[in-house]
């Protein structure tokens, strides 16, 4: 059967057609009028009438990228005809083609573009994380590659940005600057396809779709090829993770590479210099405050400015929000911006579709017991460790470490010592919010039970 594998990273029409032009030359590059006497054959042998054949140059249409208004049925009669009616062969190409049919009518596609966002409201923050990514980004052995990694909210697209600007400033060579978002934590996309990917990016370079190649791996070869030498600077925005990356890095001879991510793992030295991207310090959360909000209105009341920082984690995101509401109302006392208005300004203001856009990647039963960690005592609920977890969940240490290890991976949760997760500020809040929406009553007084009964007790309960 012919390899089918590539068909997977397929998200757009053009795509398709580019790969049905490949599967023509491979099967030995009929001729439209040859393809065109197979389909009508097929289709008469399906009862149909012959007013529905189609003429010779609809069946050429067929590979023509650019096209608006593409004919399903009449598509994948050419892949039938060119595959002698495999059927799991068609039935793959059906999905794909389904999939960039879907994809070209809703949701976000795959963007590159040349131009770098500018500067932000107020200062730029991290200003550590910055000297030690352009440190790393020159460093033998990194592929003059950096990945920025944090939770939502930490800015890290924000530096990612700044970075590419200082870079760009310092090179030698006047590559591109080019900009992808990955769509690792969209929140109504898939994440982008390597496949897909290096097509926009060596379309965004002038390579006409007539010479992409047909494979993920001769893209990669060919866009390395292509900017070697020439001091290009990429920047890879939300990546899920490094198989997404790996084939997307151009090499150090290009030049620069920086990518921000959620859930990128300890461990993949091939992928260059890793910077964590934490929560601003109290004198930078201040900083972002005035420079959004100015820093008259500020200081009228600076212990009020103090609590909104930590009601919000010290979070950028989170800041630069509640700050652009506290300068659009100038009659709003700082003291009232009290915990729970700051946390509904934050979610309602896209953080909330941040952390859900985060929660896509691990279980259900991991999703549950983060709303569940938030039923901790006060005093404990920015910690959690595996008993209580487990207590909360119904289930065994073994099983509730599992699920916690889901919600670091997607940065939903930390690990701050063995055994120990912390909870930052706003997803506490998110959490809390979908408890009272996605959790029965009753399931929360049962969690409440298991989360108090003795600890003997507790065991019987949860058992292995």
């Amino acid at each position: 059967m012919p390899d089918t594998a590539e068909l997977d990273g397929i998200r757009t029409l053009d795509e398709f057609v580019l790969h049905l032009r490949a599967l023509k030359t491979r099967t030995g590059n009929p001729s439209i009028t040859e393809i065109t006497r197979r389909v009508h054959r097929d289709w008469r042998r399906e009862g149909r009438p012959r007013s529905e054949l189609p003429a010779r140059s609809t069946v050429g249409n067929c590979f023509q990228t650019g096209r608006r208004r593409p004919n399903p049925d009449l598509l994948l009669a050419v892949v039938r005809a060119l595959t002698g009616d495999d059927r799991a062969v068609v039935a793959a190409w059906s999905r794909a083609l389904h999939h960039a049919l879907g994809e070209a009518a809703a949701g976000p596609g795959v963007r590159v573009t040349d131009r770098l966002a500018p500067p932000p409201d107020g200062p730029l923050v991290h200003t550590a994380v910055v000297a030690e990514a352009l440190r790393l980004a020159d460093l033998p052995g990194s592929g003059r590659t950096v990945v920025l990694e944090g939770p939502a909210g930490t800015g890290k697209t924000t530096l990612a940005h700044a970075l590419a600007r200082r870079l760009a400033a310092a090179r030698r060579a006047d590559g591109p600057v080019l900009v992808v978002d990955l769509h690792g934590t969209h929140p109504q996309a898939p994440p982008a396809s390597p496949f897909t990917v290096l097509g926009h990016l060596l379309g965004a370079l002038g390579v006409p779709p007539a010479r992409v190649p047909s494979s993920t791996d001769g893209r990669s070869v060919l866009l390395r090829r292509l900017l070697a030498g020439s001091g290009t600077v990429l920047l890879l925005d939300d990546a899920y993770d490094a198989a997404q990356v790996r084939p997307l890095l151009p090499g150090p001879r290009a030049g620069h590479t920086l990518v921000t991510t959620r859930r990128l793992p300890a461990a993949w030295p091939e992928l260059g210099g890793r910077v964590r991207v934490p929560p601003c310090d109290p004198a930078d959360s201040l900083r972002v405050l005035r420079g959004v909000a100015g820093a008259a209105r500020i200081d009228t009341d600076p212990r009020a400015a103090r609590l909104i920082a930590e009601a919000v984690g010290h979070l950028p995101q989170a800041l630069a929000l509640v700050a652009h509401h506290v300068a659009a109302h100038p009659d709003w006392p700082l003291a009232d911006y009290h915990e729970h208005v700051v946390a509904s300004l934050v979610l309602r203001g896209g953080m909330g579709r941040s952390f859900a856009a985060s929660e896509r990647s691990v279980s259900p039963e991991a999703r549950r017991l983060l709303r569940l960690l938030t039923l901790q005592p006060a005093a404990h609920a920015a910690h959690a460790d595996v008993t209580a977890a487990a207590r909360l969940a119904g289930t065994g240490p073994a099983r509730a470490r599992a699920l916690l290890a889901e919600l670091v991976a997607a940065a939903l949760v930390e690990e701050v010592g063995p055994g120990l997760y912390a909870l930052g500020r706003m997803v506490h809040a998110y959490a809390r919010a979908r408890l009272r929406l996605d959790e029965p009553v009753s399931r929360v007084q049962e969690a409440l039970a298991r989360l108090h009964r003795p600890p003997a007790r507790s065991a019987q309960t949860v058992g292995n």
